[in-house]
């Protein structure tokens, strides 16, 4: 079967290639990739800025269909339509899988970069982690999963959006947008995301048609100040920081209200950037940072979807084939698209 692979380490080194077929080992399913959504952590494996352990199939975005069950699995069944964490589980032993928190195991075993992931035919992994697709939920759709589930988990499960709470989401990526619009969902009264120039020609316009209520260019307005003007001055009740971009990351203790809440999910690419501290403290900002996705995420991000509580197809602009991966990636970069969906 055909897969795409960070062959060794290094810029590039990505490979459209033959690989062994996987099989469906004690108490694992064998399943059959659907589709494989592009996230930017394969754009950043393939320009070696996120670290790698090559050869390995990258992508860890999917929906599929089970085609073989594997010894002792008897809660799934071949023909199951499923998604699944992006990972084979963890250590097994350290406090973080004992309390049920194996997201955040040092030794998980993630699948796109450490172990072999989606970008490919067919996909060996556990039955624990895996989820069943609603009826009523398109293949396509469930393939959005993932990044919905990482935005529950930071918003709704860590920061916990109250009813009536402005939010505001700093970047329009994917995650942003739909952090976004499970605020919405959850009950907020209105959310924000900002942009810049580059994001007018699809990301903030696909803002508005899944119904999120303001957009702003930071390019050209002042998004302090537009928060002030739409909160009576008070201020934002929570920023969600998807961005990762350092001045972002500072601006997020303006936009909060007094006692209001900062929710981390953009990896800033640094090791250290500068907040300020002394606002923070004054204003005694609530700062949560979040990482992955929780069984209870993924639960709820499939009953969102099935439920078209959040609208996603604006989310995505293409279905290609798996073989132009690279002219996919290629219109990810130039920001010609949201979301690409890949298909074996």
């Amino acid at each position: 079967m055909k897969a795409l692979v960070k062959s060794r380490t290094g810029k590039g080194h990505m490979t459209f290639q033959e690989v062994e077929e996987p099989r469906a080992g004690d108490g694992d399913v064998l399943i059959r990739v659907a589709y494989g959504g592009i996230c930017g952590t394969d754009i950043h494996i393939m320009e070696d800025r996120f670290p790698s352990h090559p050869p390995v199939i990258i992508g860890h975005e999917f929906s599929g269909e089970i085609i073989e069950v594997g010894a002792g699995v008897e809660n799934y069944k071949v023909g199951d339509r499923v998604v699944a964490e992006p990972h084979r589980g963890g250590c097994g032993i350290c406090r973080y899988c004992l309390t049920g928190k194996v997201e955040v195991c040092r030794n998980k075993k993630a699948i796109g970069y450490k172990v072999d992931g989606c970008f490919t035919e067919k996909l060996a992994l556990p039955a624990t982690s895996l989820h069943r697709i609603p009826d009523g939920l398109s293949l396509e759709h469930a393939a959005l999963a993932e990044p919905l589930a990482v935005g529950i988990k930071a918003l709704l499960e860590r920061s916990v959006v109250e009813p009536c709470d402005f939010v505001v989401v700093t970047g329009c990526g994917p995650i942003g947008l739909l952090a976004a619009a499970a605020a919405k969902a959850a009950g907020a009264r209105a959310a924000l995301v900002t942009g810049m120039n580059g994001d007018e020609a699809l990301r903030l316009p696909a803002a508005r048609a899944m119904g999120i209520d303001y957009t702003v260019n930071i390019e050209q307005e002042d998004v302090v100040q537009r928060v002030a003007e739409l909160t009576g001055g008070q201020g934002a009740d929570i920023v969600v920081e998807a961005s990762g971009a350092e001045p972002a990351i500072a601006q997020a203790f303006d936009l909060i209200k007094i006692d209001g809440k900062i929710t981390g999910i953009g990896l800033s690419g640094k090791d250290t950037i500068a907040i300020p501290w002394n606002l923070a403290m004054k204003k005694a900002a609530r700062l949560s940072c979040s990482f992955s996705t929780t069984w209870t995420s993924w639960e709820r991000a499939l009953a969102m979807l099935a439920s078209e509580a959040i609208h996603v197809p604006p989310l995505i602009s293409a279905t290609m084939p798996l073989s132009d991966w690279e002219q996919a990636f290629e219109r990810l970069t130039r920001l010609e698209a949201i979301k690409i969906l890949l298909k074996p």
